[in-house]
């Protein structure tokens, strides 16, 4: 992009709430990939005229100054081996500076949200003439109306920097799934993880969010994958990333993605079979990583490790045989089952619950996989339904799956119906 769509882009991303000037500086001067101008003050001058002479924004005036915007990286305490977040001091929750005030059935099709959306008076007028001319400079709109000045670009600019050039403008969104869209398009590349969404921002139950979640994945117009936050108790949050498309970055862990590759690389040899120091070279690792590889492997029931003799497996790579006559054996991974992602939707019914299953008192000190476990323990030998987790413990269905999934995996839990996703 250059630097006019790019600038166009910003404005359409903040949705429509729309963004003060300050924020605007700010959302460019943290632009990614970076905003190709230096933000001089005869550079934004540039940019406020070609904002004000452009037919696809509008400008208003609200009935209080905007807060300033505050910029978080999610990801900076990450740890690049397994993923997780690692927060090192409690979260201090910022200020929301758009709180979700949903926008219904407005006759014009304007969807999205919008705190000050009847009480905003439009100012365009004040801003350009009919013939797109500017009528006033930026200092000096600036100093008219300070942070009450908001810039907005039109229904079908937002909806296209959302939906990305490949997505289809005729595709008609509920409003409740168009607003997390716009939510996610605002978060940029850090996404939204679906329990604060369902929590904190729009304040609905999961299953509500989990359905209009639902809508957007099926027409292709976000990703997911797991996050995982170690909080400094040392207890682990899990959830759900969402983003949209065009920011689509994989955060999975570095041994996921060798995992996956490792599992492709199995895969296409003869029994599924390799020796261990030929996938070793192949993938071009270490010998301390590459051992912590297939451990996770092994652990996670994926592979097993076998002695076979040289002849049987490369009889190229000779001698065959030792000094004494015996055969050479060598070390080798067996791919039992492929590695498969588990962080996409799929369309499975929902399991009838066929009784009130009580809510499970959430505690926020205590990380959920502990919390679940203890809600099938108290259960006993007749075990509890995936379907049943999701409504006690007040989570989405692939949360629920997701930490059946990990039970399974750290051997806390076993599957007695696959088909039904029962644990015990």
């Amino acid at each position: 992009m250059d630097a006019l769509e790019s600038l166009l882009d910003e404005v359409a991303l903040e949705g429509l709430d729309g963004l003060c000037l300050p924020a605007l500086w700010s959302r460019l001067e943290t632009r990614v990939p970076p905003f190709p101008l230096p933000l001089e003050p005869c550079t934004q001058e540039f940019l406020w005229r070609a904002l004000a002479t452009h037919p696809g924004i509008s400008f208003y005036e609200e009935p209080r100054e905007r807060p300033d915007l505050q910029l978080q990286d999610r990801y900076e305490e990450i740890d690049l081996e397994t993923g997780i977040l690692e927060s090192r001091r409690d979260p201090v929750a910022l200020e929301d500076v758009y709180p979700i005030h949903m926008i219904l059935e407005n006759k014009d099709g304007i969807q999205g949200s919008c705190r000050y959306f009847k009480e905003r008076k439009n100012i365009t007028n004040d801003i350009r003439t009919k013939s797109l001319q500017p009528r006033c400079t930026m200092v000096e709109a600036f100093d008219r109306w300070g942070k009450k000045l908001i810039i907005v670009a039109s229904q079908a600019m937002r909806y296209r920097a959302l939906i990305g050039q490949e997505g289809d403008p005729d595709l008609k969104l509920p409003d409740f799934s168009y607003c997390i869209l716009e939510r996610l398009g605002r978060s940029r590349w850090q996404g939204e993880l679906q329990r604060d969404l369902h929590t904190t921002a729009f304040k609905v139950d999961a299953g509500k969010l989990h359905y209009h979640r639902k809508i957007l994945n099926k027409n292709g117009l976000i990703t997911m994958q797991s996050h995982v936050i170690r909080l400094p108790t040392g207890a682990q949050q899990h959830s759900i990333l969402l983003l949209l498309n065009r920011f689509h970055v994989d955060r999975r862990s570095k041994y996921d993605i060798l995992m996956e590759k490792l599992s492709g690389m199995l895969s296409t040899r003869t029994n599924c079979i390799e020796t261990l120091g030929k996938l070793r070279e192949e993938l071009g690792l270490c010998e301390r990583t590459f051992k912590r590889l297939y451990q996770y492997m092994l652990n996670a029931g994926l592979a097993k490790v076998v002695s076979l003799r040289l002849q049987e497996i490369h009889p190229e790579c000779g001698p065959c045989k030792t000094k004494k006559g015996t055969d050479v054996m060598v070390r080798c991974l067996k791919l039992l089952k492929e590695f498969k992602r588990n962080d996409h939707d799929d369309d499975e019914d929902e399991e009838v619950i066929s009784k009130t299953v009580p809510p499970v008192d959430i505690v926020f000190e205590r990380d959920m996989l502990t919390q679940t476990y203890d809600l099938i323990e108290r259960r006993g030998t007749k075990g509890i339904s995936q379907a049943e987790i999701r409504v006690a413990m007040n989570v989405g269905k692939l949360e629920a799956r997701m930490l059946c999934r990990l039970l399974q995996r750290f051997k806390a839990g076993e599957l007695l119906e696959p088909r039904r996703q029962r644990l015990q």
